[in-house]
C-alpha cells in the first residue's frame, strides 16, 4: 500500500468526547457566514466535500455487500474521515495522492479547520454493545462556513448531555438510516448495527441540523448479504412538520452559509444513484 499519513491520538478524555459533537463558536467565528460547500454523495456512507479552500472525502469504500454496485473511484482529497475500518465503511487501498488519514476519536486542527470525533457503538440494541464490529467515530467539522456532523454507521443514542454541552445544531447531518434486524431460526444472524428507521428519527429530532442526508440504507448498488432496510422506511416516519423531503435527480447539490443560516424549517435531501451504477 501506497505510504499515507495516519494521525491519530493516544486516545480521546471525557472532555474530548464531549467536544466530538461540537460546532464550536470559535470555529464559526474565524468561518464567516459567505462560504458555500459541494457535496457529492459517492454511495452508502461516503461523501465528498468541496469548499472552503478545502476537499474532505468520508468513508471510502471496498465493493462488497452493500457497496457491491458501486464504483472503487474517489475524487482526491486533502483530508479522509474514517468512520469505522469495515469494508464498506472505511477502505483506503484506492485513494489518489497523499491525504492525511482521520480514523480515530479526539480533535485534531488541520488546515485551518477543526475536527472532531467521538466514539459510538456501531450496534442499535444494547445487549450488542461492543460485539463484532469496530468502533464508529463521528465526525463533526466546519467548512466553507457550514458545519457538518457525520455520524457514520452508528446505533448508539446520542447522548442528550454531551449534546447540550456542545454548543450548537449542524447544518448538515449525514444521518444513518437502514439498520435493522437479521434473524436465523428466531435468533439474531449478526449484531445488528446502524440507527433503524424509528431511531434515526429520534436523533433527528435531538441534533435539529437543517438539512439530513440519508445514509447506510438498502440500495440498488446491494448485493444479498446487505442486511439494511430501504430509505422510504425511514422517510414514511417523518412527519410533515417535523421536516420536508425532496428527492434529487442527481448524486450532488450544494449549499451556502448564507441560505442555511436563513432557513426555518429542516429538509430531508435523498440523493439519485443511478449516477453511480
Amino acid at each position: 500500500m501506497k505510504r499515507r499519513q495516519f494521525i491519530q491520538t493516544a486516545g480521546a478524555s471525557t472532555l474530548g468526547a464531549i467536544a466530538g459533537f461540537s460546532f464550536l463558536q470559535r470555529d464559526r467565528a474565524v468561518q464567516a457566514q459567505t462560504g458555500s460547500i459541494s457535496v457529492e454523495w459517492l454511495g452508502h456512507t461516503c461523501f465528498f466535500i468541496s469548499g472552503g479552500g478545502l476537499k474532505v472525502l468520508v468513508n471510502p469504500f471496498k465493493a462488497v455487500s452493500c457497496t457491491k454496485g458501486y464504483k472503487e473511484s474517489f475524487p482526491q482529497a486533502d483530508i479522509v474521515l474514517i468512520t469505522s475500518q469495515l469494508f464498506d465503511e472505511g477502505y483506503v487501498e484506492n485513494l489518489k495522492g497523499d491525504p492525511t488519514i482521520l480514523w480515530q476519536a479526539g480533535q485534531y486542527s488541520l488546515k485551518n479547520t477543526s475536527f472532531n470525533g467521538i466514539s459510538m457503538d456501531h450496534a442499535n440494541a444494547e445487549r450488542y454493545r461492543g460485539w463484532r464490529f469496530p468502533t464508529n467515530v463521528a465526525w463533526s467539522w466546519t467548512q466553507g462556513g457550514v458545519n457538518i456532523l457525520h455520524l457514520g454507521g452508528a446505533g448508539e443514542e446520542v447522548d442528550i448531555d454531551d449534546f447540550i454541552l456542545s454548543g450548537g445544531s449542524p447544518d448538515i447531518l449525514m444521518l444513518p438510516v437502514g439498520g435493522t434486524d437479521a434473524y436465523v431460526n428466531d435468533s439474531p444472524a449478526f449484531p445488528p448495527k446502524g440507527y433503524k428507521p424509528q431511531q434515526a428519527v429520534k436523533a433527528l429530532d435531538l441534533l435539529k441540523p437543517k438539512v439530513i442526508l440519508p445514509t447506510h440504507y438498502l440500495s440498488a448498488a446491494a448485493d444479498d448479504t446487505c442486511r439494511l432496510s430501504p430509505v422510504d422506511e425511514f422517510l414514511g416516519l417523518i412527519d410533515r412538520d417535523m421536516a420536508s423531503v425532496t428527492r434529487l435527480s442527481s448524486n450532488r447539490t450544494q449549499f451556502s452559509a448564507s441560505s442555511l443560516s436563513k432557513q426555518t424549517k429542516a429538509e430531508i435531501k435523498v440523493f439519485s444513484d443511478r449516477p453511480l451504477l
